[in-house]
């Protein structure tokens, strides 16, 4: 696979070719047109200049004087009068004119303009003392084309080395930051999440620094939680364990009482349950996590539900003596959500509040409508949270009783958090130890029908 230094070199390479032919072929074009005029501009103020020597020159030095010219001018030219042709310097016998071109050009006012290679003609006729003299002009422009075309090259060649010293400098600068940031990926992708890059700029490579240390943060972050998971899950699950190995091993000994036996068998079942509830727990919290979890969303009556669940946990609360109280509005609301995964919402804030409540305690569900929202609340008269716990309630396996007294196995809150996520709804806490807490679930008013009827009594 190439490397991007190397697709830089060779991209800069094709676009120097490319650029380099298009710039000669349009400046070549450009100086072949104006040496051209040029050239005839020079070829004419020769052809006037020896006619004006003709003209001043008497015929016995005539020749001489011609002869010179043709050599300090680097021209060749030839002289035709009445038929007679007199020759200067190495004239292209290619370009001479026919005798019935001469006539031509000797009976009119035309100019002729003829070119061979490099080698350029200019012919024109003109009247001396009563005689017409055709004077035809060449020359050999191949020394200024070439002092041209090398000049070209030369300033090709400097802007090349000069680029390429700049390109592989600028390459280099583009290159070494992302070379460096993939050998601290490969760390990364050993296990290494404490990597770091560092880059000063403001630009697109600065961007990706920051997205890889976002990114590593993420992971060391993740990498932990995962840690944690598996010591809490080998922990949560351990402990049942023990006490079922235990206990189980307790039960074949003979000469247990039926007391203890009842006792010891309904340790076992208390820990299986444990077990299965975990299990359970784990499996919803797994399938909650899925990319592709979707919601059976229906319109139903949230007060009518809230009943239904305070219901299932009565039993819960007589047990403890504590006294439930349901305050609500007198319409009933209809809102748009998956009823069962709401309704396990509400089972498991308020069998929280139930756990956390001491006996003779107060737990209070409660319905209100603002101008906004609907809010939720469950308020009991537990033994409340430190900020510090409230900061991680809704971490899976969070517990604050260290202890583990109290029947739970912090999933619970979890599985909240998750449902009320994928609704896009709201959920905080308040809390105050020894006195206790408030869980409060917003439902936005965009989030339900917005119907209400009066509720049956």
């Amino acid at each position: 696979m190439k490397s991007i230094y190397s697709k830089l070199i060779i991209g800069f390479l094709l676009t120097s070719l490319l650029s380099f032919s298009i710039c000669c072929f349009f400046t070549i074009r450009s100086y072949n047109r104006d040496s051209d005029q040029l050239a005839l501009e020079e070829l004419e103020h020769s052809s006037n200049h020896i006619a004006d020597l003709i003209k001043l020159i008497d015929d016995k030095n005539q020749d001489k004087i011609l002869a010179d010219y043709s050599e300090t001018s680097e021209m060749s030219f030839t002289v035709t009068c009445e038929g007679q042709t007199k020759s200067y310097g190495h004239v292209n016998k290619k370009l001479i004119l026919k005798d019935d071109e001469l006539k031509t050009l000797a009976t009119s006012k035309e100019k002729s303009l003829r070119s061979e290679g490099i080698i350029s003609q200019y012919a024109k006729a003109f009247k001396i003392d009563n005689q017409t003299y055709v004077i035809t002009v060449q020359k050999d422009f191949s020394a200024t084309k070439d002092i041209f075309m090398k000049s070209y090259t030369s300033a090709a060649i400097i802007f090349m080395m000069t680029g390429s010293i700049v390109f592989l400098i600028v390459a280099d600068i583009i290159v070494k930051p992302i070379s460096r940031l993939t050998k601290v990926t490969d760390e990364l992708a050993k296990g290494n999440y404490k990597v770091r890059v560092n880059y000063e700029g403001k630009d697109e490579i600065s961007s990706l620094y920051a997205s890889f240390n976002q990114m590593a943060v993420r992971l060391a972050k993740q990498e932990t939680i995962r840690q944690q998971f598996i010591s809490d899950v080998s922990h949560e699950f351990q402990t049942p364990l023990t006490a079922i190995s235990g206990f189980a091993t307790i039960l074949k000994n003979e000469n247990l009482t039926d007391e203890q036996r009842q006792k010891y068998a309904d340790i076992i079942l208390f820990n299986s349950n444990r077990l299965s509830h975990l299990s359970k727990n784990m499996l919803q919290l797994t399938l909650l996590d899925g990319e592709d979890t979707s919601l059976d969303k229906s319109e139903f009556p949230l007060i009518e539900q809230l009943n239904r669940v305070i219901e299932m946990e009565d039993n819960a609360a007589l047990s403890k003596d504590i006294e439930i109280e349901f305050i609500h509005p007198k319409k009933e609301f209809i809102i748009e959500a998956d009823e069962s995964r709401m309704e396990q919402v509400w089972i498991n804030l308020l069998s929280n509040a139930i756990k956390y409540t001491n006996e003779h305690g107060v737990v209070t569900v409660e319905v209100r409508r603002t101008p906004t929202e609907l809010q939720v609340r469950f308020e009991d008269t537990g033994v409340g949270m430190s900020q510090d716990a409230i900061s991680h309630i809704f971490e899976r396996f969070y517990r604050q009783d260290k202890s583990r007294t109290i029947e739970g196995n912090g999933l619970g809150l979890s599985i909240v958090k998750r449902i009320i996520d994928l609704h896009h709804y709201k959920i905080d806490v308040e809390s105050q130890e020894d006195v206790g807490s408030v869980f409060t679930v917003y439902i936005p008013y965009e989030m339900f029908t917005g119907l209400t009827k009066k509720k049956k009594d």
